[in-house]
């Protein structure tokens, strides 16, 4: 059954461990992560061939989307997340330990 329901994921912020990477990855982590930007949006409905079923058409991080992808589910499915603002989203994040992406995944409600 089609239903109306819409995640949005917005990058909150990227996070860039120097010292991580001067030890463990000097040559191949320069920076944050280039996959997203600070404030870049994705908006999914399940019922489109670019949404969740579909891993986004690819164009998502592969590594990111494994962490966040259930509670985006959650999401699209009409499970919620309680809040002290009364929102129905998480905080999660990549877990790459050098340079972490945090996102905001939130239920999009249209008036």
């Amino acid at each position: 059954m089609a239903h109306n329901r819409k995640c949005k994921i917005t990058v909150i912020k990227r996070i860039f461990h120097e010292d991580l990477a001067k030890e463990y990855a000097p040559k191949t982590v320069t920076g944050p992560c280039m996959q997203f930007s600070d404030g870049q949006e994705f908006i999914l409905d399940q019922n489109s061939m670019s949404g969740f079923w579909h891993l986004m058409g690819g164009t998502f991080c592969s590594e990111a989307w494994a962490s966040i992808s259930h509670y985006v589910d959650t999401i699209l499915q009409g499970g919620t997340f309680v809040t002290d603002s009364g929102e129905n989203m998480i905080i999660a994040g990549c877990p790459h330990g050098i340079h972490p992406v945090i996102f905001k995944i939130e239920e999009v409600t249209e008036s």
